[in-house]
């Protein structure tokens, strides 16, 4: 005799397992896992209408975790510029309380550039960022 488990409960172990599998994003743009930016090592950034504070301004080379929360009144924006100009990560229409966050690949020492652009236009407000080898 063949004993055919039900597909409910087929389903529920198939959801169970990929609800284990599963764990933070990790895409440019994507939402924040929950876990604290001071233990994950995130550059936690505070975007308002008129400042960009950027927690620090330097990290080693490899993948960095932005952090960016608006704290402002307008949409926001934030971008990581090479010294050329080129955008090599960003987010965007971040709202006024949003977080959001940003994995990019910084592996050439240099510097680079942060920006924040409240209301969306014009170069933003730009600050160095130093990746150490």
């Amino acid at each position: 005799m063949r004993i055919t488990p039900a597909p409910a409960a087929v389903g529920a172990a198939l959801l169970l397992g990929l609800t284990a599998c599963g764990g933070s994003d990790s895409g440019e743009g994507a939402k924040g896992s929950g876990g604290s930016a001071a233990t994950s090592g995130a550059v936690v950034v505070e975007a308002t209408d008129t400042e960009c504070r950027v927690s620090r301004t330097t990290s080693a080379a490899g993948t960095v975790e932005f952090q960016v929360s608006n704290k402002g009144t307008q949409v926001n924006e934030f971008y990581i510029y090479a010294k050329d100009g080129r955008v090599l990560g960003e987010v965007e229409n971040i709202t006024p309380g949003l977080s959001r966050t940003l994995k990019v690949e910084l592996s050439q020492p240099g510097t680079y550039e942060t920006a924040c652009k409240p209301g969306m236009k014009g170069d933003g407000i730009r600050a160095d960022f130093t990746v150490t080898g």
